[in-house]
């Protein structure tokens, strides 16, 4: 089976990150994309606690059968990617991952831990954030692809929520729902 790994904070999961998943899935007939949200990122701070992102991401994806909900950091004391693959290659030892990152990440990836050794748990697949230049082109290691290039940042979700700004078309339906019923952003 091959596996797309998206792992990222989600606070909160937006539809630029259901289209990239997608695209992803069907250019490389990936047979299952795992959602996989941070526990506790060591580059950032949630806003959202990690039960409401996991709660949000189930919602997001409940209509598309290839997308699933994994929570494999669940109480870690450091989400570091590298832990992360070595347990779902426990997992999964006989399938195909492919660690789906953007050309921002891929450009700190000197700043992870253990970034050298990514390699040989996963293959890396390189999609564009806007701003940023594009990744070296594709090799045994790295699939560089050409995916809509999607606009929509978490943080300023937030801020637009902060604000009573709209952000609909830019989350689904009912993880606007979940935001506004558990008062999230605020």
């Amino acid at each position: 089976m091959k596996l797309g790994i998206f792992g990222g904070a989600f606070d909160p999961i937006h539809l630029g990150h259901l289209i990239i998943a997608e695209e992803v899935r069907e250019i490389l007939q990936l047979d299952k994309i795992l959602f996989i949200p941070t526990y506790n990122p060591p580059h950032k701070k949630c806003v959202a606690s990690y039960e409401d992102r996991c709660n949000m991401v189930k919602l997001a994806i409940s209509d598309n059968s290839f997308f699933e909900l994994c929570e494999i950091e669940k109480n870690t004391v450091t989400s570091w990617t590298i832990d992360t693959l070595k347990n779902l290659k426990k997992i999964y030892p006989h399938d195909e991952l492919y660690l789906i990152i953007g050309t921002d990440q891929y450009q700190a990836l000197s700043s992870w831990k253990s970034p050298e050794e990514l390699k040989n748990y996963a293959r890396l697949v390189v999609i564009p954030r806007p701003g940023t230049v594009e990744a070296p082109k594709a090799n045994n290691q790295v699939v560089y692809l050409t995916t809509s290039l999607i606009d929509i940042a978490s943080k300023k979700i937030r801020d637009d929520l902060k604000n009573n700004r709209s952000v609909k078309y830019k989350v689904t339906d009912n993880v606007l729902e979940y935001i506004k019923q558990n008062k999230l952003y605020n």
